[in-house]
């Protein structure tokens, strides 16, 4: 072959600086236009080396990540970019796993943070990038917002043109130059075909100037078959008709167009879909066709309308619970309020939805329930509220029983909450009544013994009653002897046989005897009185029912009254020991309930000491009542010396129902009321310690601020 012809060409463009400065502007002018084409891609668009090194990407990425532009991304990775670290090690992980098995992978980015603070929802493509060998050489990423389609690229009709001003006017000097460019050409080609959505542009006369694979596809022809054609030769005539208007209407005011609508595939499956065209502009700024980006949206028609079908089983579900439900968003805004909650606070949903949860017009207890609210949202956890007060619809004052729960999502952003009750004014009511009735039941127990303690004083006392109702008839005989004896003196009578029937009496009646004896029979009298007074006193404080407010308890007098009462339970068996405090400040309660708990530890420990005092009856025990004021706490001790509690059953204590006693003697409610009354109601602890043999020691501890008790009390 003879090569002069060819070096002597070589040897004239060599020997020609404009010829070859010329070449140059064309190839940094086509990288150009390439980069600009990528820049007005819809999507977000990167690529990277095999060690994950961001080689370049488009001004949307760019704007994304918070760079200033595309440039600035090269050599840095996703740990220097604004995303979190378990973003970035996640990104990493689906690019190795790209790389390592040469196939794409696709995800779904979850409301995802950019560098603007906008958060958006990314349908993600990431692919491994390959030279001209098939060799991977990096990754290519593809990131698409679902919520707003952007722009699709524009400037293409641009590359277009330039690329074939350079194929016409290439030469064997260029080949190498040419070469690169075929290369970037195919590079990005590759880029458009990786995008899973239908992308084709379009001239100004309505001509195809080129697609991507997923159009093609769709389309059910070649690439090369829809270059050059237009839309009537490759869509059925009636669609075409529809889409050679909007692209008139398009060109006509050009910006961008967004519609939505039914398409037939290839396949002969009907889709729907949203066609996003904008037009795009040559060098001169002039209009110089349109690009398309065609996005399936069956599917997400599909989910939004299970979502819609399940959003009216949701809201039959809620319409169909028994119990009222008041749903709060993240931002404290109602959206959830049900039948019940209408018919129970006499509000319609339409009221109050889409108002902030502080104004709904309830009238309740809104410091407890803000701090429930408080407490529920920072530990994620439910919160029972008991006995929460409100204003009935009648006006009078009623009970809820509420639980707060947060409403979840996914992430660890903020959260709303679920409220749900019920009207407990009625159980509220049989509670105050069956307590009551457990009060004087064990009252009635022991009546007994209460009447026996009684009797002994009220005994003493009408004896002495009758031993001065004596004194006093003696009394009233030597009263009317003296009167005989003063007239008598006063007239100048004998007066020999009045002094002799007076001294006769006072030997009778033994007047100096009844001098001694008639102050001590009255004082025992009043002792016995006041004895009796002090009994019936107890049983009172013991008894009383109380309100449903807490108030100031004096705990030692609560234990005196308590001790009085029950007596007759434990003198045969034990000894009472008190150590009181006296510093015991007052504690916020119910005394009516605090005092059942000390009478069934009272009562509890006579018991256990009386088994063991039918062995050894010579011998008695002893109960001892210990009070101290400690720190925000009062704490009440109740030790014996009785048979303690075997190992076996002590985790079951205070469970209801349960008891050793025999049948008939017990009914295995008065720990778990005594539990129930201390920790429920009060806010505080009931506890023990235990010795098989040696006794058991119960701990009461109650707080001594109403705020503390409230606090615990709804925990």
């Amino acid at each position: 072959m003879d090569r002069k012809p060819i070096n002597e060409k070589l040897e004239q463009i060599v020997r020609n600086p404009d010829l070859c400065e010329k070449a140059a502007e064309r190839q940094s002018s086509t990288v150009q236009s390439l980069q600009i084409i990528i820049d007005n891609m819809p999507q977000y668009i990167f690529w990277k080396d095999r060690d994950s090194v961001y080689l370049g990407c488009n001004e949307k990425f760019a704007r994304a990540a918070g760079i200033e532009k595309p440039s600035d991304i090269e050599g840095k990775t996703d740990y220097d970019l604004a995303w979190k670290k378990s973003e970035s090690d996640l990104f990493r992980a689906f690019e190795r796993k790209v790389m390592e098995t040469n196939t794409s992978e696709y995800h779904i980015i979850e409301p995802h943070l950019r560098a603007d603070g906008k958060q958006v929802w990314l349908d993600t493509s990431k692919m491994p990038l390959r030279d001209i060998d098939g060799n991977v050489v990096g990754i290519l990423g593809i990131y698409e917002e679902i919520t707003e389609r952007k722009k699709a690229e524009i400037g293409l009709q641009q590359y277009q043109e330039q690329l074939e001003i350079l194929v016409s006017e290439r030469t064997s000097w260029l080949d190498k130059a040419n070469k690169k460019l075929k290369d970037q050409l195919d590079f990005f080609q590759k880029l458009i075909d990786s995008i899973p959505n239908s992308i084709y542009y379009k001239n100004t006369d309505g001509l195809y100037i080129g697609c991507n694979s997923a159009f093609a596809e769709r389309i059910g022809k070649n690439k090369e078959d829809i270059i050059g054609k237009t839309v009537f030769d490759i869509l059925p005539k009636e669609t075409a008709e529809k889409h050679y208007d909007y692209d008139i209407e398009l060109f006509s005011r050009t910006g961008h167009q967004n519609i939505e609508g039914d398409v037939r595939y290839a396949d002969d499956s009907i889709h729907k879909v949203i066609y996003n065209k904008a037009t795009y502009t040559d060098s001169s700024g002039n209009v110089a066709g349109l690009i398309g980006v065609l996005s399936d949206i069956t599917d997400l028609n599909k989910a939004q309308e299970s979502l819609r079908k399940l959003g009216i089983e949701n809201e039959a579900l809620i319409c169909s619970i028994s119990s009222f439900l008041i749903g709060v968003d993240a931002n404290g805004i109602i959206i959830t309020w049900n039948k019940v909650a209408e018919d129970l606070f006499a509000i319609g949903s339409n009221m109050v939805k889409g108002l902030p949860f502080p104004e709904c017009g309830l009238s309740w207890e809104w410091d407890r329930i803000k701090s429930g609210i408080s407490r529920c949202i920072e530990s994620r956890n439910s919160i029972r509220l008991d006995d929460v007060r409100f204003t009935q619809k009648n006006g009078k004052q009623g009970f809820l029983g509420i639980t707060l729960n947060p409403m979840l999502l996914e992430g660890t952003g903020p959260v709303g909450f679920l409220l749900m009750g019920a009207d407990i004014t009625k159980r509220k009511q049989m509670e105050i009544q069956i307590s009551q009735a457990g009060k004087l039941e064990s009252i009635g127990q022991l009546a007994a013994g209460i009447a026996h303690e009684i009797n002994t004083p009220v005994q003493y006392v009408g004896d002495n009653l009758r031993f001065l109702q004596d004194s006093f008839n003696s009394l009233g005989k030597l009263h009317g002897i003296y009167s005989q004896l003063i007239e008598a003196v006063k007239n100048g009578d004998q007066t020999n046989n009045i002094i002799k029937d007076a001294e006769k009496e006072v030997q009778e009646s033994d007047l100096n005897y009844l001098i001694v004896e008639i102050p001590t029979a009255i004082k025992q009298s009043m002792e016995g009185v006041a004895q009796v007074a002090k009994i019936v006193r107890s049983i009172k404080d013991f008894s009383h029912p109380g309100g449903e407010e807490k108030t100031g308890v004096d705990i030692n007098r609560a234990l005196e009254s308590t001790v009085i009462v029950s007596r007759n339970e434990w003198k045969y068996v034990a000894e009472m020991e008190t150590d009181f405090d006296p510093s015991l400040p007052m504690v916020p309660g119910h005394p009516g309930e605090l005092n059942q708990v000390f009478l069934n530890l009272i009562i509890n420990a006579a018991h256990t000491i009386s088994d063991i005092v039918k062995k050894s009856p010579d011998k008695k025990g002893a109960i001892r009542l210990t009070t101290r004021n400690k720190i925000n706490w009062v704490e009440i001790i109740v030790s014996d010396t009785g048979t303690g509690i075997p190992k076996d059953i002590r985790s079951r204590i205070f469970d209801p129902f349960f008891t050793t006693k025999e049948v008939g003697k017990g009914t295995g409610q008065g720990l778990a009321i005594c539990h129930s009354i201390i920790v429920q109601k009060h806010g505080g602890s009931l506890s023990f310690e235990t010795e098989e043999g040696s006794g058991s020691a119960f701990t009461v501890r109650l707080p001594t601020e109403r705020d503390v008790s409230i606090l615990k009390g709804v925990e």
